[in-house]
């Protein structure tokens, strides 16, 4: 049997020897261009991932602590419409006892206005450096914990919870408007926020840190005052106004408000025992205004109505610059519960546990606020704005401050009891019983103006920015 023969194919028999060895090498070549080129691309696209987490972590940090920031700006605001604090900033609790001395409250320990001019000072540290007063806090990863020392830089007592971050902010007020002369009744905040608590980080004149995220916000805040300007006369009667036959006295010495003791939107005859007195040298018979048709205020018909319908609101609007719903709205605002009638010490009370705060005496129809101990003094007068009538008790009372009655009928009657400050009477008004006084003090109309009412931010003035080292 024939054996068959094997044929070299003619492709393969064409080549010379060792032709097939080098075209794997080639190939191996190829592919390893292959796997290196895939090896750059993969490189790179890890580079960028690195540099996308990175610049990710770096703006989480960078947002962390601008979120602080601003929330730092808005609890200090917030702080400085609240009444009495404990040190951790806390507001005092209504059961809480007010210690002797009281608690300061968050802006008497951080702010020092000046009646005289208006403008508002800052506190400083007592200890070196006497540095602006600082108050700060840090977030525990569940809750804020603040601290608002008088001396020193804040340190919150803080165990954390969680693996972090824990951001922290510290807040300071400054007086200096950028080199401009200093506007009355306005201040600037500066917060300054890291995401974690350590002082070189927080500090006012710190160094950037590695790694930290930071952020510094200012803005300015202007006191809302409770009474925006200050009645002229010691007496405003908007309605009519009723003498009876005891001795009355109203006084207004002061030549700024030009002496005038009583000013009524109706016909004001005093009667026989009626004293007033003036300026030194001015008869006290010429010292009242009557019949000012710009004070009567007589209802309006506006469609669709407005609160300026009503002659009362325009007349709480004329005194204070504002509705009384907005007035009632406003967070430096106390209200004493007067339902069943109240005395001195439902007042004082409230002022003592809210200084700076208007205080609005709220009760029904006909209710009374019987004045029987007195209440503020001439450093601290309160700014009472009455739904009740006031009156004095059999004794000798003194109220330091403006009483404002929304009353349908403010009696003044009881005992030989003072306001001393000035009052308003939004509708009619009586001199009833006894022998009360009222004496214009522009001092305490001063310091109405500059200690109560409530701190808002500028519209226009936030920044996110520091606008220099030493603004």
């Amino acid at each position: 049997m024939a054996r068959a023969r094997l044929h070299p194919h003619p492709r393969t028999a064409a080549l010379p020897a060792g032709a097939a060895l080098r075209r794997g090498a080639a190939s191996l070549v190829v592919v390893m261009i292959l796997f290196f080129v895939i090896t750059l691309v993969a490189a790179y696209t890890s580079r960028n991932l690195l540099f996308e987490q990175r610049t990710s972590a770096n703006q989480y940090r960078a947002t962390l602590a601008f979120e602080a920031a601003d929330a730092g700006m808005e609890w200090a605001i917030a702080r400085l419409n609240e009444g009495r604090m404990n040190n951790d900033c806390t507001e005092l609790a209504p059961a809480a006892a007010v210690a002797t001395p009281p608690q300061d409250s968050f802006r008497e320990r951080y702010l020092d206005p000046n009646p005289a001019t208006g403008a508002i000072g800052v506190r400083l540290q007592t200890t070196a450096p006497t540095v602006e007063r600082r108050a700060g806090c840090v977030f525990n990863g569940t809750n804020w914990v603040c601290d608002c020392p008088a001396d020193g830089n804040p340190a919150p007592t803080v165990t954390t919870t969680g693996n972090g971050p824990f951001p922290a902010f510290w807040v300071r007020f400054l007086s200096t408007q950028l080199g401009t002369p200093q506007r009355p009744g306005v201040i600037r905040i500066q917060v300054n926020a890291c995401t974690r608590a350590d002082a070189s980080c927080l500090d006012f004149n710190r160094q950037a840190q590695s790694g930290d995220g930071l952020a510094t916000v200012w803005s300015m805040v202007a006191l809302r005052k409770g009474v925006p300007t200050a009645p002229a006369a010691a007496l405003t009667v908007r309605g009519t106004l009723a003498f009876g036959g005891n001795t009355y006295t109203v006084t207004n010495a002061d030549p700024v408000s030009g002496g005038t003791t009583i000013h009524g939107g109706g016909a004001v005859t005093p009667s026989v025992n009626t004293v007033l007195r003036t300026v030194p040298g001015s008869p006290g018979a010429l010292s009242f205004v009557q019949n000012d048709p710009e004070l009567a205020l007589p209802n309006l018909a506006i469609t669709p109505a407005t609160p300026a319908n009503n002659g009362d609101n325009r007349m709480f609007n004329s005194v204070f610059g504002t509705w009384p719903a907005t007035y009632y709205a406003q967070p430096a605002l106390s209200v004493v519960d007067c339902a069943a009638n109240c005395a001195a010490a439902d007042v004082n009370a409230v002022a003592l546990r809210k200084p700076g705060h208007a205080l609005r005496v709220n009760g029904p129809a006909g209710c009374r606020l019987r004045i029987d101990a007195p209440i503020g003094t001439a450093a601290a007068p309160v700014l009472l704005v009455s739904d009740c009538t006031v009156e004095f008790d059999s004794t000798a009372p003194t109220i330091y401050g403006l009483v404002y009655s929304r009353a349908a009928l403010w009696e003044l009657e009881g005992g030989s009891g003072t306001i001393r400050g000035a009052a308003v009477a939004e509708r009619n008004f009586a001199f009833d019983n006894d022998n009360p006084s009222i004496i214009y003090d522009r001092d305490v109309m001063l310091r109405l103006q500059t200690f109560v009412g409530s701190y808002a931010r500028i519209a226009g003035s936030w920044r996110d920015f520091q606008p220099g080292v030493n603004p």
